[in-house]
């Protein structure tokens, strides 16, 4: 969440960044982690019974994805551009990002959770020169310094110490119990933990 918040554009503090797939676990680190670098966050869901799952958690903006995003978004921001578009989701919500975007902006694409390709503009693509990248937290690892690793640390760790960080868990199970860890996990409510079987 931090690397897609730093590594592609630079936001001024007050400016926004859009995603979607906002109930995740990586969406609710990214709305601390702007949080922190003074950013506003614009995030976008499938149902509208996460809304204000997602509110509660720090999310400035909250709205349920759709064919009008981008005119959605608009009004709530009062037209704010937006440089960064971070997507999870893929298909056809990576053009409903796409399209939030201002002139030069860049699109993230770092997951594919509904499994249908990607769908983008080329009219944003080549009028508004918008970019779309892929990130993938292995192919960072490998070029990483040991100065930009101390960077993220030094912002993430207190983040993580003092609960700022956190992922939703449903359920601790253990190995025994895998069939029905990977069911509940499978549903996309929060993280299931494995703990070890005792002797």
């Amino acid at each position: 969440a931090y690397l897609l918040l730093t590594d592609f554009v630079k936001i001024p503090r007050g400016g926004w960044v859009i995603q979607n797939g906002a109930n995740s676990a990586t969406a609710r680190a990214v709305i601390a982690i702007a949080r922190s670098l003074g950013l506003k966050t614009v995030n976008i869901v499938r149902r509208e019974e996460v809304v204000d799952e997602v509110k509660a958690v720090g999310g400035d903006i909250v709205l349920v994805d759709g064919p009008d995003l981008a005119k959605r978004v608009a009004k709530e921001t009062g037209k704010a551009p937006i440089q960064l578009a971070l997507d999870v989701v893929g298909g056809a919500s990576a053009l409903n990002l796409m399209n939030c975007l201002a002139p030069k902006g860049v699109l993230v694409i770092y997951s594919a959770m509904s499994g249908q390709p990607f769908s983008g503009s080329a009219l944003s693509v080549i009028f508004n020169e918008v970019s779309v990248r892929g990130f993938w937290l292995a192919h960072w690892g490998k070029t990483a310094t040991d100065e930009a690793l101390a960077t993220m640390y030094d912002h993430l760790v207190p983040m993580v110490a003092s609960g700022a960080i956190s992922a939703p868990v449903v359920g601790s199970y253990g190995l025994e119990g895998f069939a029905e860890a990977i069911a509940k996990a499978a549903a996309f409510k929060g993280k299931v933990i494995f703990t070890p079987n005792k002797a």
